[in-house]
Formats: C-alpha cells, sequence, structure tokens
C-alpha cells in the first residue's frame, strides 16, 4: 500500500487520511506501535522526553481533536479527519471482527475492560476478545501482563493507562509482546464500559467534548483543560512563528 499522507507539528509527523484509509492501513502492517496525540500529548510531550521520544518512535500517529486541528489550520493545511479514538475505536473492532483478529483489552480500573470488551462485542459479535486485565493490580508486575497478553494470542492490544503511561509502557515492552498491533487509547475503555458519558453529539459536532470532560470532573480535568488548553494555544502560536512550514507540513495531506 503506498504511504498514507502526513502533517508534521511538534516535530511529530501526523496520519492525514480518513478513518477508514488508517484503519486499512494499521492492519495491512506487519506490525505498528500506534499512539493518539491532542492537545493535552503536545503539551506533556514539550516537558517530557522520554514521552516524546515514545510518540516520535511510534510507527503511527493519529490526531485527535480540535486542537490539533487548531494547529493544522495556523500553518493553512487541514487534517482529512479527526481520528480520535472513541470514534476510531468501533470502526477498529469492526474490521478486526472481519479479518478474524483479536483484542486484548489492558487497562482502567478493575471490572471496566471486561464491560468494554462485551460492548465492544455487541457492535462487532464476531469480535475475540483474547483476554483483559486492569491497570492497577493488573500492571503492578510488568512480565506477567506480558505474559497474559502473549498466551493469549492476542493480535491487537489496546492500552488505557492514560498519557504518558500508556506510550512509555508500550514503547518499552513493544520488544516482547507477540502482538502485532499496539493502540495506547487513553479513555477509550471507559467510555465504551458506561463508566464516563460521552458528550451528546451537538457538543462533539461542535468540537467541544473538552467541556463535557470538564463538567464532569471539574476537579480533576481543571489543569488539562483550562490551563492546558491555554499553554496549548500560545504552543501553537509560537510554533506557527518559529516553525518552517515547508518541513512541518507535509501540504499532500
Amino acid at each position: 500500500m503506498p504511504e498514507l499522507p502526513t502533517l508534521r507539528l511538534f516535530g511529530l509527523d501526523l496520519i492525514s487520511a480518513s478513518r477508514t484509509d488508517a484503519i486499512r492501513d494499521l492492519l495491512a502492517r506487519p506490525h505498528a506501535r500506534v499512539a493518539f496525540v491532542n492537545a493535552h500529548c503536545v503539551n506533556v510531550a514539550a516537558r517530557d522526553d522520554a514521552y516524546r521520544h515514545a510518540l516520535q518512535s511510534a510507527d503511527m500517529l493519529l490526531p485527535d481533536g480540535a486542537g490539533l486541528e487548531l494547529a493544522a489550520k495556523l500553518h493553512g493545511v487541514r487534517f482529512a479527519a479527526n481520528l480520535n479514538g472513541t470514534d476510531l475505536g468501533p470502526e477498529l473492532a469492526h474490521a478486526l471482527a472481519e479479518d478474524g483478529h483479536s483484542l486484548f483489552l489492558l487497562g482502567a480500573a478493575p471490572g471496566v475492560a471486561e464491560r468494554a470488551g462485551a460492548r465492544l462485542q455487541e457492535l462487532a459479535p464476531k469480535l475475540r476478545i483474547a483476554g483483559t486485565r486492569d491497570g492497577f493490580a493488573g500492571l503492578q508486575n510488568p512480565q506477567a501482563a506480558i505474559d497474559a497478553i502473549n498466551s493469549s494470542g492476542a493480535d491487537m492490544v489496546w492500552m488505557a493507562t492514560g498519557v504518558p503511561h500508556q506510550d512509555l509502557w508500550l514503547a518499552e515492552h513493544a520488544h516482547a509482546l507477540n502482538a502485532r498491533h499496539l493502540l495506547g487509547v487513553g479513555a477509550l475503555l471507559d467510555f465504551l464500559s458506561g463508566r464516563v458519558a460521552r458528550a451528546p453529539i451537538m457538543l462533539r459536532r461542535a468540537r467541544l467534548e473538552w467541556a463535557w470532560r470538564l463538567a464532569l470532573e471539574p476537579r480533576r480535568m481543571f489543569g488539562r483543560y483550562i490551563l492546558g488548553n491555554a499553554a496549548f494555544i500560545l504552543r501553537a502560536l509560537a510554533h506557527r512563528v518559529t516553525g518552517d512550514r515547508s518541513q512541518n507540513c507535509n501540504r499532500s495531506g
């Protein structure tokens, strides 16, 4: 398959393609470590060298949310699609089911991965959930988690322990995992399980899903969304001024 176009922002090469093309490209790869990148990720990567390296060394980086769309527009380009995990996940589950591939769900609070797996099987009845493991006791012994994933025979792993932990853990242990595809999926399992309600469709269309998350968990999300969004906008504006557009944006996207 031809390589998917990318836009280069903040030193990261982000896929600019439809969800269908991104999924097709991912499943065609013999191995891939995938990360979703949103405004919060960019802020964390700016101060965490290890996390930034984990993103830069990933095989696919998928743009997630209005912040990345804004940063692209400041460079006069657009992403082909918002490839956030919450929307991409169910479509990817269908594709896995059709290809006969299995999925391991790793992370979140106890019981969440099991409920998320059950929901995915409602959406894609032929999908095989190879195993689940929570992100608390289930990750206290990394080797035990690796052994559980490998013994399950899973083709793909979704890890949901948040940024930067999930991407650092996958980058560190990718060499020991037999699964072909490894994805850090953030809050996706919480949404699928029903533990966290997703924003109404009108807020999603208005790119205000972050405001819904803030309203649900104001104390936990204040720093990420109020302070973090302001920091990201300043960072994006600075990047617009100092960045070399010919290097930072691939206009073929």
